[in-house]
C-alpha cells in the first residue's frame, strides 16, 4: 500500500510539473500525453488496492484524474500573472489542492475496503466462537436432555464434565456380515456373542475430545471485544406437533464491529434487516428448529 502511495504521489508531481512549466505545457503531445499515462496508473493503482471487483473503476479512475487535473490547469491559468511571487504561490496553493483532493478521494474509496477487511477478519473469528459454543450445547443436551442458556454453566460443564462414548474393538468378519444378509446390526450382535467384536460404553472427560488443546478464558467471549459474552438463550418450539428445545446465541454488529466506521455499520444492520436477518452473527433460533445453523454467508465456513 505504502508503494501505490508513492506511485500517486510522484505521478501527480509529475502531472503538476508539466502543467505549470510553461516549455513543457505548450507541447501537447507531452501535456496531454502525461495526462493519459496519469489516468493509466490511476486506474492500476485502483485494481490492484481493490482486487478489481465492485467498483466501477474507469468510471472512478477517470473522475479522480479530472478532478485533480482540472485543479492544476486552472491553478496554471492563474499562475500565469506577471507578479512572480502571486504566480509561485498560486502554484502551490493549486498543487496542494490537487493533493488534497486525490487524498480525499483516494480515502473514500479504501474506508470501505478497510471496514471490510477488518469485518470478515473479527466475523471469521466470531464465526469461529460461535461453533464451539454449538459444539458445547449440543454436548450439553446429549449429557441432561436439554440445552442451557447459561454460558457460564455451559463453560464449567465441558471444562469438568465427560460424556459417554462407545469403544470400538475389532471388525465384523465379512463372512459373518455375508451371513446375516448384509444386515450390520445383526451381523455385530453375532460377533459381539462369539466375542470377535467389543462395544464398551465408556465416559470421556469432554475437555480431552471436543476441546483439545483449548484455551477455556476463551469460551463465549466474543473476540475483538474486552470480555463482552455472546447473548445466550433457550426455548421451546413447536416442530410438526413436537415440542423441540432449542438454543441461540448472538451478538450484534455494534458490539462485534466497535470502533469502525459508524456509518458503514449503519448500513451493514440496514441491508441485513431488510433481507429479513439479524444484524450481526447468530447461531440457533428462538422461534424455530433451524438444526442450530449460522445465519452468516458460506464464506466462513470454508475458511480455516
Amino acid at each position: 500500500m505504502t508503494l501505490f502511495i508513492i506511485i500517486l504521489i510522484v505521478a501527480t508531481a509529475g502531472v503538476a510539473f508539466i502543467t505549470f512549466n510553461n516549455s513543457l505545457s505548450k507541447n501537447k503531445l507531452i501535456k496531454y500525453g502525461s495526462y493519459i499515462v496519469y489516468f493509466i496508473i490511476i486506474e492500476i493503482i485502483l485494481y490492484a488496492v481493490t482486487d478489481g471487483i465492485e467498483i466501477p473503476l474507469i468510471v472512478l479512475g477517470i473522475g479522480i484524474g479530472v478532478v485533480l487535473i482540472v485543479l492544476l490547469i486552472v491553478g496554471s491559468f492563474l499562475a500565469s500573472a506577471n507578479n512572480k511571487v502571486v504566480k509561485y504561490l498560486l502554484s502551490v496553493i493549486f498543487i496542494a489542492l490537487a493533493f488534497y483532493a486525490g487524498y480525499v478521494l483516494y480515502e473514500s474509496i479504501m474506508t470501505p475496503i478497510r471496514f471490510n477487511t477488518v469485518k470478515q477478519k473479527r466475523y471469521q473469528a466470531t464465526v469461529d466462537a460461535l461453533k464451539q459454543v454449538r459444539t458445547a450445547q449440543i454436548a450439553f443436551k446429549n449429557e441432561n436432555g436439554k440445552y442451557t442458556p447459561d454460558l457460564d454453566s455451559l463453560k464449567q460443564f465441558i471444562q469438568k464434565d465427560s460424556l459417554t462414548v462407545i469403544r470400538k474393538e475389532g471388525s465384523v468378519p465379512d463372512s459373518i456380515y455375508l451371513q446375516q444378509g448384509n444386515n450390520l446390526k445383526k451381523a455385530e450382535k453375532v460377533a459381539l456373542k462369539m466375542g470377535i467384536i467389543v462395544r464398551d460404553t465408556i465416559r470421556v472427560a469432554i475437555k480431552d475430545t471436543l476441546f483439545k488443546q483449548y484455551d477455556f478464558n476463551r469460551f463465549g467471549i466474543v473476540p475483538f471485544t474486552d470480555g463482552y459474552k455472546f447473548e445466550t438463550d433457550t426455548a421451546t418450539v413447536d416442530a410438526g406437533g413436537m415440542k423441540i428445545n432449542v438454543f441461540e446465541a448472538k451478538v450484534s454488529n455494534d458490539v462485534l464491529l466497535n470502533g469502525l466506521n459508524r456509518e458503514l455499520i449503519l448500513n451493514l444492520d440496514d441491508d441485513a434487516i431488510k433481507n429479513d436477518r439479524y444484524p450481526g452473527l447468530k447461531i440457533g433460533s428462538l422461534t424455530e428448529n433451524n438444526n442450530n445453523e449460522g445465519n452468516w454467508d458460506k464464506e466462513y465456513d470454508l475458511k480455516k
